[in-house]
């Protein structure tokens, strides 16, 4: 929002309405007391006001659905409620911030922002006093990096999906509003459709003040969902959506929170905001002078009594150079990383290079790159380095840039606590999928609990921002709190049965016929006690970026010989990345020191020396281990493989990593999972009630291109697509295929493939 020269708020020009923010000389971030509001008339459409966070809804509203009773009346409209001020020890605490941080401060010209307010409940939805609530059920949507949805019902997440496992391509973004979008998915799952939504909650990443259509709307002209000015829709601001998403799945009451990325929303007033779509868009098209805008870069939060107070907030800022730029922990990690490795999303590879040793005296260390001492600063000047083409021999450059990412993540995080004064921490934003800042945080004397949800990056926005939804639907006289401690990532998409008849189809025998899940999970047990490599294809997916178990490569570290060097051949990546042990939450402390619980493999832990050299092919080469703690509530399938591990004498550990390849989002349907077990290295498939022997010989056919078929390849790199196409069809094959048939009139293929079939029965392909 403008400032009048006299440094006041347009909207707040009413005597008595509202505390008057400080001008730029004033004595510091104070908490603000936000503006009362006058009463609305019917069809009344304000703009958004400074600091409001309450959706404001018109009294004259329709139902959208008149004959669905629960929908009428949660699509009634309620004025909005008088907003309350921070409370007085929260004021004082906040006048004077400790000084020191580094990055840049909150803009001069918010001197109250650090003390906003927002109350983020909705109080009334024209209910009386007393009354007990309808079932609400929230559609979170994130358009931006890594798109994704999810629903919450009654406070509960209950299903969530990326697009990326829709469209199988890796970090699939959506940008606006778009049937690409995995709504219908997250709506099956879930078991609802549009109609039984209450509330639809979305954020838009790309979307800025006039920075919004051309070939970046805020809706497709297509899209078919639902319509985007549904009074049901509202809009929310980055920040404030990834607080959410690690607040409400952490169980805890109240606690500091933390959210670091790269760039959040851009907006005039750097404010966060939850506000009706209609609102949005008008706001984000209109006609306003230019001015400086503002995009979120680090946010310190109070979760309290329900209600998020924003602390504090440094703004991104502006650079020709941003790959090159380095002003936070977030674009110093992106920065290196990208460097090392010439490729984007090669964060998770920089932080296992950086536990290799290195031999002789290090190019670079942390204290080039920030200051030392307790508010470290960034440096300039370090940049000047070259780095080796093979990034392992670059291990030194990035050891140092992790430790000066860590020294940044662990002072902001300390001074989370300190200025919320509380200590449990909830912390989001993409870069605590970095398990060693993740781990010194904990560590810190301040901080009694770290809380990092499953999918801390941005995929995690619409878990965030469906929270939201169904928190501001609650009644007046409720406070909605965190319900529960979210245990499991099992929100995706349902596993496809295999049949017995679907995998021979493929050249694999069944080994346990489907329906007798208890015989295919004792011998799956049996068999990884003797060192088989089991894909485990079952349930629901993961929705964050790891396996879980459920599309999972399984190993035991003891009995399979060399699993690690094994497992990362089969993925197809570098032989010093690390794979994840995963244990039994009461095992943890037998075998590993660190926090008391890790089920979405957010931290590093230490091996007891006594058992080092047993589980050597569980460590990464610094000895730590990124281990995966299973409970028989949130996870019972791995945990009575675990057990029945145990019963065979062998220590209850299993060597875990992703189902996929390189560059492909995690495997979600039958046809990828039989295709990729084909692999030799995998023993057996292990489905929710079947185990299919997949380590037959290959029934080789010759084959040759008929000149009719074109080839192409779609993309580069790891995503890159090998295409045989002619007018009737066109069919995908692997890489080594297309290669060969580039080179040769006639080659030798794999005919139990079911591309290769695929290409036999469309003519892409002719035997002989």
């Amino acid at each position: 929002m403008r400032r009048t020269s006299g440094g006041r708020d347009r909207h707040q020009s009413r005597a008595g309405r509202a505390r008057r923010l400080r001008g730029p000389q004033g004595r510091g971030n104070r908490h603000r007391e936000l503006p009362v509001l006058p009463r609305r008339r019917p069809g009344d459409h304000p703009a958004h006001r400074h600091g409001h966070l309450l959706p404001q809804r018109a009294d004259d509203a329709r139902p959208r659905h008149p004959r669905r009773h629960r929908a009428a009346v949660r699509a009634l409209h309620a004025l909005p409620r008088r907003h309350r001020g921070a409370p007085a020890a929260l004021a004082r605490r906040g006048r004077h911030l400790p000084g020191g941080h580094s990055g840049p401060q909150p803009h001069p010209h918010l001197p109250g922002r650090a003390g906003h307010d927002p109350d983020l409940r909705l109080h009334a939805r024209g209910r009386t006093f007393g009354e007990l609530p309808a079932m609400t059920t929230v559609l979170g949507i994130h358009c931006g990096h890594e798109a994704s949805c999810s629903v919450v019902r009654d406070g509960r997440l209950i299903a969530a999906v990326q697009q990326e496992r829709v469209t199988r391509r890796k970090y699939d973004g959506q940008e606006f509003l778009s049937d690409r979008l995995p709504i219908a998915q997250v709506l099956h799952e879930a078991g609802v459709t549009m109609d039984d939504i209450d509330v639809i909650v979305s954020s838009f990443q790309a979307a800025g003040p006039s920075g919004v259509g051309l070939q970046r709307p805020l809706f497709a002209r297509s899209f078919s969902a639902f319509d985007p000015f549904d009074p049901r829709h509202h809009v929310v601001s980055h920040h404030l959506a990834h607080a959410a998403s690690a607040v409400y799945t952490s169980g805890l009451a109240q606690a500091a929170v933390l959210v670091s990325d790269s760039a959040g929303t851009t907006s005039r007033d750097g404010a966060d905001f939850y506000l009706p779509f209609k609102d949005f868009y008008g706001s984000y098209y209109s006609d306003a002078p230019d001015g400086e805008l503002l995009t979120e870069m680090r946010s310190v939060y109070a979760f309290r009594q329900g209600r998020f107070v924003l602390l504090d907030r440094a703004f991104s800022r502006a650079h020709n150079q941003p790959d090159v730029f380095v002003q936070s922990e977030a674009s110093l990690y992106d920065n290196v990383a990208r460097y090392l490795f010439r490729q984007e999303h090669s964060h998770g590879q920089m932080m296992a290079l950086a536990g290799l040793p290195w031999q002789g005296a290090p190019r670079l260390v942390a204290d080039d790159i920030v200051t030392a001492g307790a508010a470290p600063r960034l440096k300039n000047g370090w940049q000047l380095l070259e780095a080796a083409p093979d990034p392992a021999d670059n291990a030194d450059i990035a050891a140092a840039a992790q430790e000066a990412f860590t020294r940044l993540l662990t002072h902001h995080a300390q001074r989370a606590v300190e200025l919320a004064g509380i200590p449990d921490l909830c912390c989001a934003g993409g870069v605590f999928l970095n398990l060693t800042a993740n781990s010194a945080i904990a560590a810190l004397p301040g901080v009694r609990e770290v809380s990092v949800p499953s999918c801390p990056h941005d995929a995690g926005i619409s878990v965030g921002a469906a929270f939201l939804g169904w928190a501001h639907s609650q009644p007046r006289n409720e406070m909605p709190l965190p319900s529960h401690r979210v245990g499991a990532d099992f929100l995706g998409v349902t596993a496809e049965a295999i049949t017995p008849e679907r995998a021979a189809e493929a050249g694999f025998p069944t080994a346990v016929p489907p329906g007798e899940a208890e015989e295919a999970a004792a011998m799956a047990a049996a068999l990884l006690a003797q060192g088989a490599i089991v894909a485990r294809f079952a349930g629901r997916a993961e929705f964050g970026p790891r396996a879980l178990g459920n599309r999972s490569l399984l190993s035991h570290p003891v009995a399979c010989t060399d699993a690690r060097a094994k497992l990362n051949r089969l993925k197809q990546r570098q032989g010093w990345r690390p794979v994840a042990p995963m244990v039994r939450e009461q095992d943890l402390e037998t075998y590993f020191r660190g926090p008391a619980r890790s089920p979405f493999m957010n931290f590093n832990f230490d091996v007891r020396d006594e058992y080092r050299e047993l589980l050597a092919e569980a460590l990464h080469a610094d000895g730590t281990a990124r281990v995966q703690t299973v409970t028989a509530q949130d996870n019972p399938a791995i945990y009575d493989l675990l057990t029945r591990i145990a019963a065979h004498g062998l220590v209850p550990i299993l060597i875990n990593t992703s189902f996929n390849g390189p560059g492909q989002p995690i495997i979600d349907s039958a046809t990828d999972a039989l295709e990729y077990v084909r692999r030799p290295e995998v023993d057996f498939l292990l489905t929710e009630d079947a185990l299919f022997a997949t380590a037959v010989p290959a029934a080789q056919v010759t084959v040759r291109r008929p000149q009719t078929v074109a080839m192409a390849v779609l993309g580069s790199g790891p995503a890159a697509k090998y295409l045989l196409s002619h007018e009737h069809a066109t069919q995908q094959v692997d890489q080594q295929l297309f290669l060969d048939l580039c080179g040769q009139q006639r080659v030798t293929a794999d005919g139990a493939s079911p591309q290769v079939r695929d290409c036999l029965r469309a003519g892409l392909l002719v035997e002989g």
